[in-house]
């Protein structure tokens, strides 16, 4: 099953998401229902509040970094009510785009190394170490979960550019 996604401008993606307490068929359903809109996307994560869902839910396609530098999408992971600790304090900045915010991508600065702890959709608890794109794809879905938007975290000359496209994805999505 294919979910419709929500867009700049919906209430939904600035709430901060609600844990999930009971890890049932209902939670695995939606969990495989985020994975294959993700798949149907071009899209590298996707978050429950970008789906109409308030909860702290969200998939990140895995992938190989092939010979030529480009990756090869594999298989898909579910994190739910992550947790993230910052290893240390080198930043990166790279590139960001949103399902949410089509068409647009701007410079984000992160931090290059994390910890996130989280649950998978059986309800087992796991925990990883990533950095620089793994990391970045993780801070940027655990955002989602927080009512926050990689548009948030632009410098303000940064970000007054871009609000003429905010504005219009906002009326073009308008409900």
């Amino acid at each position: 099953m294919t979910l419709s996604l929500r867009y700049y401008g919906d209430p939904i993606l600035r709430k901060r998401a609600q844990d999930v307490v009971v890890f049932d068929a209902e939670i695995k359903q939606f969990a495989q229902a985020l994975v294959q809109t993700m798949y149907g996307n071009p899209a590298a994560g996707l978050a429950a509040p970008q789906v109409g869902r308030s909860i702290r839910i969200f998939a990140r396609r895995n992938f190989i970094v092939k010979e030529d530098g480009w990756l090869e999408y594999t298989d898909a992971q579910v994190f739910i009510n992550p947790r993230i600790t910052i290893l240390d304090d080198e930043l990166q900045e790279d590139e960001e785009g949103c399902l949410s915010i089509p068409n647009l991508r701007a410079q984000v600065t992160r931090p290059l190394r994390i910890r996130v702890e989280a649950f998978d959709a059986d309800g087992k608890p796991f925990t990883e170490e990533l950095e620089e794109y793994k990391a970045r794809v993780v801070m940027h879905e655990n955002d989602h979960l927080n009512g926050v938007l990689f548009v948030d975290r632009l410098d303000p000359k940064e970000r007054k550019k871009i609000e003429p496209e905010l504005r219009a994805i906002k009326k073009k999505y308008a409900s």
